[in-house]
């Protein structure tokens, strides 16, 4: 049978303040799916889904605890609806990922780690590029939560482009010099960050994946690869199917992810249910 992909949007389809820019988000949407199908078998299927109420916000805290309850709540859904191999969240801070893998039986796939992970295969040193500077201390303590700091710049090792994320639906067009500036921006940021010991380097954005969608996935003038997380990610939840269907060996229920011994399952859903009750 074909692996289903879940790909977990944090926004809903409509999003405030850009529905005038580049067509709105719609060519985003289009564009990261153009990059999962580029990747992929030609026999899986990738389901983007939407969340039902979001802040619109990841790069702070507390904007970004609201929307996880959203996506996670969607994930489990998805799960119990049944149908899905694995998931992937669409956002480079991995928000929810913890969560997501202790509620559901299927694989669930982060950008940045991914990203990360895949990193340390390519190269002994590491940097993430993104594109707003509110999510650099969020991403230095993902790299701290997934051990990476040894694998990473210590050099500051998170660093923000300057890519007028504003015009990210422009970034998604064939054409533009919107998509010239995310690009040049990316790279100058990258070799900053190759000046300071980076062989290779991090997308900490699911946005970056319009430099997939547009073939720049090594830094201009070096021979430093650029891990785009989300185009990765999207292998990795394959991947990760993959093995759980042929080996049987899926997310570990020792310690970190295991159910809680005194707290029930069905209490733990009721619990939810009730809590997303309008």
């Amino acid at each position: 049978m074909a692996i289903r992909i879940l790909f977990q949007d944090l926004y809903t389809r409509v999003h405030p303040g850009f529905d005038n820019v580049g067509g709105g988000y719609a060519a985003v949407d289009a564009g990261m799916m153009q990059v999962a199908k580029k990747v992929i078998r030609p026999d899986t299927v990738v389901v983007h889904r939407w969340i039902p109420r979001s802040t619109y916000n990841t790069d702070m805290f507390w904007p970004e605890m609201l929307n996880n309850t959203e996506t996670v709540h969607e994930i489990i859904k998805a799960d119990k609806e049944g149908g899905f191999d694995a998931a992937i969240i669409g956002c480079g801070n991995d928000p929810g990922l913890e969560a997501a893998r202790e509620m559901v039986q299927m694989p669930v796939v982060g950008v940045l780690e991914t990203g990360m992970l895949i990193a340390c295969i390519l190269g002994a040193k590491f940097a993430c590029i993104l594109t707003d500077p509110r999510c650099i201390p969020l991403v230095e303590r993902k790299i701290k939560l997934y051990g990476m700091e040894d694998r990473a710049i210590s050099y500051k090792p998170a660093r923000a482009a300057d890519c007028h994320p504003e015009n990210v639906p422009l970034w998604f067009e064939p054409t533009g010099n919107a998509k010239d500036v995310m690009i040049s921006s990316f790279d100058k940021a990258a070799k900053e960050c190759i000046a300071d010991g980076a062989e290779v380097l991090v997308t900490a954005c699911a946005y970056w994946s319009a430099l997939t969608l547009h073939g720049h996935l090594k830094v201009e003038g070096t021979e430093a690869p650029i891990c785009e997380g989300f185009a990765l990610g999207i292998k990795m939840a394959e991947y990760l199917a993959d093995i759980r269907n042929i080996l049987g060996i899926s997310t570990s229920r020792v310690l970190t992810y295991a159910p809680c011994p005194w707290v029930p399952k069905e209490v733990i859903e009721g619990l939810t249910e009730a809590f997303f009750q309008k």
